[in-house]
């Protein structure tokens, strides 16, 4: 138990999972109000950066609401901060390609749909603009959606490891 004030907090394991699953779910909320709400048009980086938090929503729900043991909340936290990590480091990736540091990606990735024909790809291209991958959209003092995408998941995986530390005496 940790207290601010006359505020106590409960470090428990549900606790965390739950944190984990809003921090998620926050990060695909605003993810998709950029997209359909600003039309900032994700890159390929941009979309496989959010692959990784539908994991963590899945691996954090299964672990809340199946009833496992203490064992299975903790293996649900670290399979969580793997998949953070493994975020971190395409985020740390797609921020390189925007400094110039890594070549990017030289797939498109503004055709949705994989056409058959070359007359059906012809169609498709016009009516789509790739979206580059160096230059972002977005810039918040200074600092990309895939550098603040960064921080956010590095922060995550600090919680996570704080809170396995502090309660490994637990275990």
């Amino acid at each position: 138990m940790f207290k601010i004030g006359r505020i106590k907090l409960l470090y428990s394991y549900k606790n965390m999972l739950f944190f984990l699953l809003l921090a998620s779910i926050s990060a695909l909320f605003l993810a998709y109000v950029s997209e359909y709400g600003f039309d900032m048009k994700p890159c390929i980086l941009c979309l496989y950066q959010r692959k990784p938090f539908f994991i963590v929503i899945l691996l954090t729900a299964a672990a809340l609401f199946l009833p496992y043991f203490k064992r299975h909340k903790i293996l649900a936290i670290e399979l969580a901060m793997l998949v953070l990590l493994i975020n971190t480091g395409i985020a740390s990736y797609h921020v390189g390609v925007e400094k110039k540091i890594f070549r990017g990606p030289t797939t498109c990735s503004g055709i949705s749909s994989n056409p058959d024909t070359i007359e059906e790809l012809k169609v498709a291209l016009k009516l789509t603009k790739p979206v580059p991958c160096n230059k972002p959209q977005f810039v918040l003092f200074g600092i990309s959606m895939a550098g603040w995408n960064l921080i956010y998941c590095l922060g995550l995986v600090v919680c996570c490891l704080l809170f396995l530390n502090k309660n490994r005496a637990t275990l």
